[in-house]
């Protein structure tokens, strides 16, 4: 099961992909790989929780933005999350991305 440093790797590979399109970064068919890896674990369990945010307890609720998240958005939110937080990298990818969208979006 991949953690954190996994993912912050992955979601690294996908920041740099967008903000340098024309740079000699060099990417490799298995950066492109671990970028959509990246994208795949940030839009499933943004989905999920907003498929279960009207069934989710109030203490575990993330009020997500009703006018919904970009990908690039979210992954630089996940993306900052971890790097902010390198104590936690050892946590599974799942748990961090929720944490860093509960961080991002908390209910009010």
């Amino acid at each position: 099961m991949a953690d954190g440093n996994d993912l912050l790797r992955r979601c690294q590979i996908a920041v740099q992909s967008v903000d340098s399109p024309n740079t000699n970064l060099h990417l490799t068919p298995k950066d492109g790989v671990e970028a959509g890896r990246c994208l795949g674990m940030v839009e499933g369990v943004w989905s999920t929780l907003k498929i279960y945010e009207d069934v989710t307890p109030k203490n575990h609720k993330v009020c997500l933005p009703n006018e919904g998240l970009k990908s690039m958005q979210a992954i630089r939110i996940v993306d900052k999350f971890l790097r902010d937080n390198p104590a936690k990298l050892n946590e599974t990818e799942t748990f961090l991305t929720i944490l860093a969208f509960k961080q991002a979006y908390p209910c009010k």
